[in-house]
């Protein structure tokens, strides 16, 4: 007889979660089945993405699974369940972060030092994300040098509604920022208290509502906001802007470096500015200008064994986009657009999402 979801649910009924010690059906925690003729793969919802039980749950699922008579070969992939399912089954009380229960994924994008376009990838990123059908938001984390707004064309004020700040929405994307709020031009001379309750703010009292993805964009450096972040909320993990220029990546190892101090892992680097394409009579890519060395991106990533996402491209009509307000990934055709479609592949792949 051929394989069902029936029976592959009766057999992990008898997989436990080993910190909770209940089976995964009655845990909620089996997600999705999908049987290929002999071939099984389902997915299944931690309560957390560095669960350090994972492993064991993964061989103990699929070992049950390919003793069932018909199946050739079974695979467990992981998803992590929202604060508000996590809250749900453990059976605590909203927590004040309750703004962000139903964000699945929260992503922040890093740099070691100040201009290297973290702000560009990040709302390109967002752009990407967007497209391939996801829902996306953005916190602008970045308190002292605010270029969302800019970025995304926004010129409007934020509303609030019951206590909780809404988000305005731009090509989709929901955005939060402290430029919004302080008004144009204005400067925003916070002291460190103030940068970490408003980024605690920012996180628990904003109605963002359900998202797949809230990519946080980080000030450069390794000070009072990528701490605050990484003690306030369980980051899925950081995604690390560079240029290929030696004292940029000086700056990089250092940006890791916290990171992994607090645990949190590194989805990979971006390499921002990577190579300017000049235009060359015959010749249909062009002549190829590595302004700011070449390389680097790639090296940083083997040597600190993670994925190079990939190489954004030193181009005029990224600024121009970022100018007006209108990021340069919404062309699909461009090479911008064509750029960061490859990130968000690699950046879904690498966090098995596809």
């Amino acid at each position: 007889m051929a394989v069902t979801k029936e029976k592959i649910l009766d057999v992990l009924k008898k997989v436990e979660d080993p910190g909770l010690k209940k089976d995964l059906v009655t845990l909620g925690m089996v997600r999705d089945i999908e049987i290929a003729g002999s071939a099984v793969r389902v997915t299944i919802a931690l309560t957390m993405s560095g669960c350090p039980m994972k492993n064991q749950i993964k061989d103990d699922a699929e070992k049950a699974i390919r003793n069932l008579e018909d199946v050739s070969e079974a695979r467990v992939i992981f998803t992590t369940m929202t604060s508000e399912e996590r809250a749900k089954l453990l059976g605590k009380e909203p927590s004040e972060m309750q703004g962000i229960e139903k964000v699945k994924h929260i992503i922040a994008i890093a740099s070691g030092k100040g201009g290297v376009g973290k702000t560009t990838v990040t709302v390109n990123l967002a752009i990407a994300l967007l497209k391939k059908g996801f829902k996306a938001g953005i916190l602008d984390a970045d308190m002292h040098g605010p270029d969302i707004p800019i970025m995304l064309g926004i010129d409007e004020r934020p509303l609030g509604s019951r206590g909780m700040l809404l988000p305005i929405e731009k090509f989709g994307l929901k955005v939060v920022s402290t430029a919004t709020l302080a008004g144009e031009g204005v400067p925003i001379v916070w002291r460190g208290p103030l940068v970490n309750k408003a980024i605690k703010e920012f996180l628990g009292h904003v109605a963002w509502g359900e998202l797949d993805f809230l990519l946080v964009d980080l000030p450069p450096g390794t000070g009072d906001a990528p701490l605050t972040m990484a003690k306030l909320i369980s980051l899925e993990g950081v995604i690390i802007v560079t240029t290929p220029q030696k004292v940029a990546l000086a700056d990089v190892r250092r940006c890791i470096g916290l990171f992994v101090s607090q645990k949190i892992q590194i989805f990979g680097i971006v390499e921002n500015m990577s190579f300017l394409r000049v235009p060359v009579p015959g010749v249909p890519e062009g002549q190829i200008l590595e302004i700011f060395g070449s390389g680097g991106g790639k090296k940083m990533a083997e040597a600190f064994r993670v994925p190079l996402l990939g190489k954004v491209p030193l181009d005029q009509e990224i600024r121009k986009g970022g100018d007006m307000g209108t990021p340069k990934a919404l062309d699909a055709d461009s090479e911008c657009g064509k750029t960061f479609d490859i990130i968000a592949e690699a950046l879904l792949k690498h966090i098995k999402i596809i």
